[in-house]
């Protein structure tokens, strides 16, 4: 993309890999693919790095077995259309193009260079997280938002002391912001801060206020973070629907990346 420097575009379709690891997330490097794996309750996230056609069905393996190590049988492999040709090896061997709690099929690398476009929504106020109280209002929105099964909203609320000691922790490079109407949060998003940019993630807004400015409030408090901290830039990784909000905020399309589910829950522990 002209105009996006390297460094950005790279961390717009990379940021599991290029971003800072937050506290509880690991980032392993197994050739031939690297893995993120997190506590948090949705799939774990592998990437192909030098991957040929023979080695996909291995890789598929260890990367299960790199997962149930983590106590998890859920995960996503990202792939870029510089590796197109794997997604229908991947579903050849069972693995599935669609959403899942967390990710959609397809999600958008996008990046904006410039002052989010439009004019502030009037009523809705943006606040970082800095409560326990507010912290747990946040993760609630967004599962309500994400699609969480009961069982991920069970798993979220037990470890919800232990993900904001983590959020807490000193030199984190994660920031959590609240969007509020009337005094009550209705919608949430998070921020890494990268070397590059700040990259965008979890933005959620509840149904009930969605189209009224919640979400372009959540991205003007991120942008102004991004200028304060010396890196006017934001990257981004957008569903399909924000997309459309993040373009006619000024965001830039870099390219959409396939996301195929793979949850072996039911598959023996050496397959």
């Amino acid at each position: 993309m002209v105009g996006i420097p390297d460094a950005v575009r790279l961390q717009a379709t990379h940021p599991f890999r290029e971003l800072p690891a937050p506290p509880g997330f690991q980032k392993v490097w197994e050739e031939p693919f690297f893995a993120c794996l997190h506590p948090l309750p949705m799939a774990q996230l592998v990437e192909p790095l030098e991957l040929g056609p023979d080695d996909v069905e291995s890789a598929v393996g260890s990367a299960r077995a790199l997962v149930r190590g983590h106590g998890r049988s859920l995960l996503i492999w990202m792939v870029g259309s510089d590796q197109a040709w794997l997604g229908p090896r991947l579903e050849e061997l069972g693995l599935v193009n669609e959403d899942t709690p967390g990710f959609e099929s397809v999600e958008n690398a996008m990046a904006l260079l410039e002052a989010p476009a439009g004019a502030a929504a009037k009523g809705v106020t943006v606040a970082e997280v800095d409560s326990f109280e507010s912290f747990a209002a946040s993760q609630r929105v967004q599962a309500e938002a994400f699609g969480f099964t009961p069982a991920m909203r069970d798993e979220m609320d037990a470890e919800l002391p232990k993900r904001y000691e983590e959020y807490t922790t000193p030199g984190s490079p994660m920031r959590q912001f609240n969007a509020l109407v009337g005094g009550h949060v209705v919608g949430t998003a998070a921020a890494v801060l990268g070397s590059a940019a700040v990259n965008l993630f979890g933005g959620s807004v509840i149904a009930s206020a969605r189209g009224g400015g919640v979400y372009r409030a959540l991205m003007q408090a991120r942008w102004d973070l991004a200028v304060a901290l010396g890196t006017p830039a934001l990257t981004v990784q957008a569903g399909r629907m924000s997309r459309p909000i993040a373009e006619r905020l000024g965001f830039q399309l870099i390219e959409p990346m396939s996301v195929f589910v793979d949850d072996f829950s039911g598959t023996p522990a050496d397959t």
